[in-house]
């Protein structure tokens, strides 16, 4: 019996207590995490994508943006994360939604988490087809998404650990390939790095500044999503510092190193991935450029051979894991809240079904919509939560000397309505994450403050449960 409850407890891995002191741990540790989530083919597409719409400059320039912006919330938030032990769902009941109001929050973590779950899948899925020259049929899906699923159901449940170990030699295997890729398709296309390094939009004319409008609006999505994904990490930070590096060797390998590699690898080598695609099923040129770089794995594989295969699944294995993880403590808040605590067990498996039901509703055709809407929700969440901690309760909850919590804080819930509504309906702003932040920032403490004011009933316990100090 003894085991089957230490199993449980390490399966549930502290989803709603507070972190305890002797687990806390530096940014060089947390930061495999950070660094390791997203150092992977999806966030190399994302790269791509914002270069070939911007050209590599620009998408840089965009980068560096995102890096600055990212770096901001992850560490404000990312420091809430730090005081309280908690998970960034959970943070969500006490900072900006409220108990039940915390689903809301929960949702768009899911939101975010489960669609990179699924957007990796299938990218790793066509990698497969292409290695192995197979065809998309329904039983190969099921064949390959079954293996998936399973390796990263057990990995969540049973490898976190070994998991975190190997992060960082997995970046680092990575990093070495992805180097070899580059030097080596510029040694057989005589492209120079020069050129590499200052390609222009790929994408038909350049349309001006919004070109890097375009980049940023790719990239602020990922970003956003890793400020909040790097608040998980970051609960078990020991200082501030901890968490500001944390968060900034993250954003800085997500927006300037993924951007470079996911750019740089589809402009060297779209034109033997073309060709690929033109010999093999028969494509126009045309045809086989619109869905090229929807197939990164085959980049990888036509770059890098064999080894450019194994290294792609290690370094995305790891991501799918950490993703599976993740996306199992909003699941886990989103059920407590209703005061079904389950199991976290139960919530790994159901995130992989959950993830499955988006790559049949092709999410992968769809992500550039996922990325523009999961910009504003992201920001929009971690700017809600980030106004209420700094400043809000510290007006209205001045003589409180512990957590209070509402069943549902209105005013944040109907801020993050409003402002996405708003963001994704008007063009006054041609980035829509502007308007989402900027809405949040105004509305809510005038909701909170003024219309929906807090129900000031002292609170020293966890809804589910957990003693939490003040």
């Amino acid at each position: 019996m003894a085991s089957f409850v230490d199993l449980k407890q390490k399966m549930d891995d502290h989803a709603l207590e507070r972190i305890p002191e002797n687990e806390r741990k530096s940014w060089i540790q947390l930061s495999n995490n950070t660094m390791g989530v997203c150092s992977t083919i999806v966030i190399m597409m994302f790269g791509a994508l914002a270069t070939f719409s911007a050209g590599m400059k620009l998408g840089l320039l965009a980068g560096v943006v995102s890096v600055i912006i990212g770096t901001i919330i992850g560490f404000l938030i990312g420091n809430i994360a730090r005081k309280e032990g908690l998970s960034s769902t959970v943070i969500t009941r006490y900072y900006g939604f409220g108990v039940k109001g915390s689903l809301v929050s929960a949702i768009v973590f899911g939101f975010m988490v489960l669609g990179f779950l699924a957007l990796e899948n299938a990218l790793l899925y066509y990698g497969v087809l292409f290695f192995f020259n197979m065809e998309p049929t329904l039983l190969n899906a099921i064949v390959i998404y079954g293996i998936f699923t399973l390796a990263w159901i057990a990995l969540a449940l049973f490898g976190i650990n070994l998991v975190y170990k190997v992060a960082g030699v997995t970046l680092v295997g990575l990093v070495i390939v992805l180097l070899y890729m580059i030097i080596n398709a510029m040694g057989f296309s005589g492209i120079s790095a020069g050129e590499v390094m200052s390609f222009s939009r790929q994408f038909g004319p350049s349309e001006g500044i919004m070109d890097f409008v375009f980049a940023v609006n790719i990239l602020i999505g990922s970003t956003g999503g890793l400020a909040l994904t790097a608040a998980d990490s970051c609960r078990y930070a020991r200082t501030r510092k901890d968490v500001l590096l944390t968060n900034l060797t993250g954003m800085l390998v997500m927006n300037i190193g993924m951007v470079i590699a996911g750019g740089a690898i589809a402009y060297i080598g779209m034109g033997k991935v073309v060709d690929h695609y033109v010999a093999t099923r028969g494509l126009s040129p045309e045809e086989a450029s619109a869905i090229a770089l929807n197939d990164m794995g085959g980049f990888f594989i036509i770059l890098a051979g064999a080894i450019g295969f194994i290294i792609l699944f290690l370094a995305n294995g790891k991501a799918q894991v950490l993703n599976t993880y993740s996306g199992s403590l909003a699941l886990t808040n989103i059920f407590s809240a209703f005061g079904w605590r389950g199991n976290r067990a139960l919530f790994v498996v159901l995130c992989n079904i959950i993830a499955l039901i988006m790559i049949s509703m092709n999410i992968l055709g769809l992500v550039e919509q996922w990325l523009g809407i999961l910009g504003v929700l992201t920001t929009c969440t971690a700017t809600i939560v980030i106004i209420d901690y700094y400043w809000v309760k510290k007006i209205t909850h001045r003589e409180v000397g512990a957590h209070v919590s509402d069943t549902v804080n209105i005013a944040g819930v109907l801020t993050l309505i409003i402002a996405t509504i708003l963001a994704l309906t008007t063009n006054f702003i041609p980035m829509p994450f502007v308007t989402s932040t900027i809405i949040s920032i105004i509305l809510y403490p005038l909701l909170r403050l003024y219309v929906f004011k807090p129900n000031l009933t002292l609170s020293q316990h966890d809804p589910s449960g957990s003693q939490l100090k003040a």
